[in-house]
């Protein structure tokens, strides 16, 4: 088995639940440079909504976002192989097998002409009705046309007339005395009736007599003059099988098209692409054939799911950007081959089964990561990709006034801004001026504009950070979101849950927080008597200034109170 070729597995690049704009950013411009790598399938992808301001710096430089997926569930089209094998409803049945047989496989979905799923053909279905229709004690009767039944006889065709009509026809094998056969013609119907002759002139001529739809010579044999000019007045279809009689009997039962040995009886609902495997597994395990065929959102076949294919690898690996630890992700990231990470937050990785790329630099933003890696691989930065890093690394540095920037964060900046004619500080203030407003949005949208959970010292915990130019909106809110996070710890099982809301002009943060009250007790910042807000001077960088401060109150609290 050929090893599978990297640069074409797809691969999606995707940042951390409830995005900021330095995950979406970090997620576009590092599937662009692997694309420019040569890995051509990779995407960028999203775990949650865009905030507003990611919306406005997308639409500013004109790029689309990232597809939108809620979780890393293993899909059917996770599993898929990249070609279906399919054939058409109004194929001959002969071809079906032929189709199945090289393939090597027990079932095959039947589409019509432009792909839809009609119905799903096995080895099973097909015994259960090619048993009833050469059942000896019952006519023989099958749907065929002419063009199918010389396409499976590999047929010359002599005459031919209505060829693409299907019509259930009579079998009738001319290998009685001429009198005998001319018993049988009486009885039957002969005008759907198909004969089929060895080189008997009696019996051809019988056979134009009483008008028979089509007459099928055996071993190659052909029509003389005046009979063929008889056949031709009485509008006979007339075709020469290069087989003998038996082999010609074999082949025209299975000139029926596909279509009939189809029913509504024995029909086999299709699954999704989007279906999650654990859903499906018990459906393919439990079918005939353990297999099902999938359709995609216009029901169009993409292929067949066996059991075996649930069990490998999925056909996706994974780059990790703007986060390093699976449960800020989305749900299900480690099910699949995480191959690259990309992240200047603090480590809190997990094993990995083989070697990879995990770059992790003390800067301010991921997209300042990405940027230098566009310089050393001296790749192209295009005006729209240098555009949403500049803006990235403004927003996540917020304006490069946060504790977290560095040297490399401004020195980039500059760079990016030189590319696109840019000044910093004015990009800056329109990005801020675009950014979300509090009276904009509900106390829901508000909680998870750019929310992180922690796990830390034994508890789990919640801290959101909202940019603000003014805290005057915030006051006439706090109530209903007082209510919002005392619902948000009640529900999600919180230690506690915060609010960080960053004044990006006087370079101060209010925090408002609800739980356990030991807690509340322990932090270590004056409160505003009349909002019940903590005020926190020369605070901006949730992850730098505020959590540290949380940590240190919290081991302190539950180190008294284990």
């Amino acid at each position: 088995m050929q090893p599978e070729d990297p640069l074409k597995k797809k691969i999606i690049v995707i940042g951390h639940r409830n995005p900021d704009t330095d995950s979406i950013v970090s997620a576009i411009a590092y599937a662009e440079l692997k694309r420019q790598q040569g890995y051509t399938n990779c995407l960028p992808a999203r775990a949650g909504k865009l905030t507003p301001q990611t919306e406005y710096i997308l639409r500013r430089f004109g790029v689309e976002a990232p597809i939108f997926i809620p979780d890393m569930y293993p899909k059917v089209e996770h599993f898929l192989e990249k070609t279906p094998v399919t054939v058409q409803a109004k194929s001959a049945l002969w071809d079906a097998l032929l189709i199945m047989d090289k393939n090597r496989v027990p079932a095959i979905p039947v589409v019509d002409i432009e792909g839809h799923y009609q119905a799903y053909l096995s080895h099973h279905t097909f015994t259960e009705n090619i048993v009833h229709k050469t059942d000896p004690h019952r006519k023989v009767i099958i749907p065929a046309s002419i063009n199918l039944l010389a396409h499976t006889l590999r047929a010359q065709v002599l005459l031919s007339f209505n060829a693409e009509t299907v019509i259930k026809s009579r079998i009738l094998v001319a290998g009685s005395t001429k009198e005998t056969f001319e018993e049988v013609l009486k009885i039957e119907m002969p005008t759907n009736a198909i004969a089929i002759v060895e080189n008997r002139e009696s019996i051809v001529r019988l056979c134009l007599q009483y008008k028979v739809r089509a007459i099928v010579l055996t071993n190659g044999q052909s029509l003389s003059k005046d009979l063929y000019a008889l056949a031709k007045e009485a509008h006979i279809s007339v075709l020469s099988s290069p087989y003998d009689i038996a082999s010609t009997i074999y082949l025209a039962l299975y000139s029926m098209p596909v279509s009939a040995m189809t029913s509504a009886k024995n029909a086999v609902k299709p699954i999704s692409t989007n279906d999650a495997v654990r859903t499906i597994l018990p459906m393919v395990q439990t079918s005939p054939t353990r297999s099902l065929p999938v359709v995609n959102r216009e029901g169009k076949v993409v292929g067949v799911i066996n059991e075996r294919d649930l069990y490998k690898q999925p056909n996706v690996d994974i780059i990790m950007v703007d986060h390093n630890e699976l449960s800020l992700g989305a749900e299900g990231l480690d099910q699949f081959h995480i191959i690259e990470i990309i992240d200047h937050h603090k480590l809190g990785n997990f094993p990995t089964r083989e070697p990879i790329n995990f770059i992790n630099r003390v800067v301010g933003s991921t997209s300042t990561i990405v940027a230098c890696l566009y310089q050393e691989q001296k790749a192209i930065l295009t005006p729209a990709i240098a555009g949403l890093l500049l803006s990235a690394i403004i927003t996540d540095t917020l304006a490069l006034q946060s504790p977290t920037t560095t040297d490399v964060d401004r020195a980039m900046a500059e760079y990016l801004a030189g590319l696109l004619n840019l000044e910093v500080s004015e990009l800056a203030s329109d990005i801020f001026a675009h950014g979300a407003r509090i009276i904009d949005l509900s106390e829901e949208k508000l909680l998870n504009l750019d929310a992180k959970l922690y796990h830390e010292a034994g508890v789990t915990f919640s801290v959101a950070q909202l940019e603000s130019s003014s805290f005057a909106e915030l006051e006439p809110r706090l109530p209903a979101l007082r209510h919002a996070l005392e619902e948000k710890c009640k529900h999600e099982k919180l230690f506690f849950a915060a609010l960080m809301v960053t004044d990006i002009t006087a370079l101060n943060s209010l925090l408002l927080v609800v739980g356990d009250t030991r807690f509340l007790e322990k932090i270590p910042f004056p409160k505003h008597t009349r909002s019940g807000l903590y005020l926190c001077k020369g605070i901006m960088s949730r992850k730098k200034q505020l959590l540290p401060l949380l940590l240190e109150q919290l081991s302190e609290v539950l180190g008294h109170n284990p």
